[in-house]
């Protein structure tokens, strides 16, 4: 799983401060704790919190106040999902080189090459919209900052196209 290798754990870092610092940077100095409390126990942070009164039987939710909170779980399932699409299509040069290759997508001015056609670009996107979308409903996330996420994501695709 990536979240349980240095190199994942940079990767999902790299990129979601990028997506933080375009989307939310009033949020950077919230960056940092909420990074560490993520890597600490991802489980644990997309626990439920237990509601303090029962009786009115909406059961737990999962409460995030901030944009930073959510991109986290929504981020970590999504750059498994292009990891794995990438390391398919560049099998000859492995998997160090699919994350070299999606890091730089997410550089200030990104220098990635594109390595998909814009068949494969379309089914990844799609993609990468249905885990947004699943992991917000999963978790009872914010859609429309589920989709900010996914947006972000396939528009770092798009800037590696010809």
């Amino acid at each position: 799983m990536l979240i349980d290798t240095q190199e994942g754990k940079v990767l999902i870092n790299e990129v979601a401060y990028s997506l933080i610092s375009r989307q939310a940077p009033e949020e950077l100095p919230l960056y940092v704790t909420t990074r560490n409390q993520y890597f600490a126990d991802p489980e644990k942070f997309v626990q439920p919190v237990k509601p303090e009164d029962d009786e009115l039987g909406f059961g737990a939710t999962i409460v995030f106040e901030t944009f930073t909170q959510l991109v986290f779980p929504l981020v970590t399932p999504i750059l498994s999902y292009l990891l794995e699409q990438v390391a398919e299509t560049v099998q000859e040069e492995g998997t160090k080189q699919a994350v070299h290759w999606v890091r730089s997508l997410f550089k200030e001015q990104p220098k990635a090459s594109p390595i998909f056609t814009q068949e494969q670009l379309q089914v990844i996107a799609v993609t990468i919209q249905n885990i947004a979308n699943t992991e917000a409903e999963r978790l009872g996330l914010d859609t429309e900052q589920a989709q900010t996420v996914s947006d972000s994501v396939i528009a770092r695709l798009a800037l590696a196209k010809k």
